[in-house]
């Protein structure tokens, strides 16, 4: 089997993967009215989102996020089991590993937004 053209890096860039998390447009609106991520259950602190946000700008320690979206978002869903439950397990497991994913995502944006107002 022949690997894809494009490297998961390339395909979903960390950059649109972030912008995709802090909305635009309609979403960016409709998202301004959600409640502040940090008062939401297992998010980081303003000061976390600030620091993750500052290792996503940072060329040195970007490769650190871009790792996380590598073993999380942009690894290949593969949920095939021997039987429905097993199929079912397998997809639980990544929606939890993509949870990961999504909320670093979420805390970056979040930080961006916090720099920003500064």
């Amino acid at each position: 089997m022949s690997e894809p053209i494009f490297g998961g890096r390339q395909a979903q860039p960390l950059d649109q993967m972030l912008d995709a998390a802090g909305g635009a447009g309609w979403d960016g609106l409709s998202d301004l009215m959600k409640p502040h991520l940090a008062d939401r259950p297992m998010q980081p602190s303003d000061q976390v989102a600030r620091n993750l946000a500052i290792l996503a700008k940072d060329p040195r320690s970007r490769e650190i996020v871009e790792w996380l979206m590598d073993i999380t978002l942009r690894a290949p869903f593969r949920p095939t089991g021997a039987t429905f439950q097993e199929t079912a397990l397998h997809a639980a497991q990544r929606q939890g590993i993509n949870g990961v994913g999504e909320a670093v995502l979420a805390a970056i944006a979040h930080g961006q937004t916090l720099m920003e107002k500064k």
